[in-house]
C-alpha cells in the first residue's frame, strides 16, 4: 500500500524478504506496545543520505 521504495521497489529488484521483514516490524511493534503502553518517542535523529533514508537515533522514554 505504501509506494516507498524501502525494500528496492517492484520488479526484479524487489526484496525476497520484505513481506517478512513487514511482518516482523508489525508483530514487533504490537507487542512492544501490549507490554510498555506508555512508550514515548523523541525527536528522531535522521540519517542524511543520498543511498539511504532512516534514523540514526531516536530516545524513547517509558
Amino acid at each position: 500500500p505504501n509506494p516507498h521504495l524501502g525494500f528496492g521497489g517492484p520488479g526484479p529488484h524487489f526484496c525476497l524478504g520484505a513481506h517478512l521483514a513487514r511482518r516482523e516490524i508489525t508483530v514487533m511493534f504490537r507487542e512492544l506496545l501490549r507490554r510498555m503502553p506508555h512508550i514515548e518517542g523523541g525527536t528522531p535523529d535522521r540519517l542524511h543520505s543520498s543511498f539511504i533514508n532512516g534514523i540514526k537515533h531516536l530516545e524513547c522514554t517509558f
